[in-house]
């Protein structure tokens, strides 16, 4: 029985390990481990939803909200990470920042947004699929006084999703999406 035990945790840690790696593989991955590093100790905010969770979301959501249910349905991984960065040296943020945005650029991910002032530091990028009918990966970096904010979204998301769901929860900058999208 014990062996037993040990052998079902065994095969468990080894799924474990290879979803992980599947993951960091995935095209819509970003590692963000450079800017963590730099802003140290934990983050104020840290949510991680991963394939299963996601899954079980999906399917509570199915009843009352069906097109966010099929949005979720398609996420692979959500990480969120948010560090007080008041105490940080904020040219050291934003150049770790550009760096990641130049690997960014560099493996072809799309740049949508940029913004480089004094106050802030913020870029967005889609990774899409060779033929542009999915987004592989969201990627948003934002660097503001007092706060850096990472978020990775990691899946097969439509275009439609992203403007439906931008509209549905009322945010104007995403639901446009799909206008842009018919101009090219």
């Amino acid at each position: 029985m014990r062996y037993r035990i040990m052998l079902v945790s065994l095969l468990l840690s080894v799924t474990v390990v290879a979803q992980g790696q599947e993951i960091i593989d995935h095209p819509g991955y970003v590692d963000f481990s450079s800017l963590s590093a730099i802003a140290g100790g934990e983050p104020n905010v840290e949510i991680s939803l991963k394939e299963p969770l996601l899954k079980l979301i999906t399917n509570i959501l199915k009843n009352n909200d069906e097109q966010a249910a099929d949005f979720i349905s398609t996420l692979l991984r959500v990480n969120v990470r948010v560090f007080d960065s008041s105490m940080l040296d904020s040219n050291r943020v934003a150049e770790t920042m550009s760096n990641i945005a130049e690997d960014l650029d560099a493996q072809s991910w799309e740049r949508v947004v940029r913004v480089r002032d004094e106050e802030q530091h913020v870029d967005v990028y889609f990774r899409l699929s060779d033929d542009g009918d999915l987004i592989y990966g969201i990627a948003i970096m934002v660097a503001e006084p007092g706060e850096t904010v990472m978020i990775n979204i990691v899946g097969e998301i439509s275009p439609d999703d992203i403007s439906a769901i931008a509209t549905r929860f009322d945010i104007d900058e995403l639901s446009t999406l799909d206008e842009i999208d018919d101009a090219n």
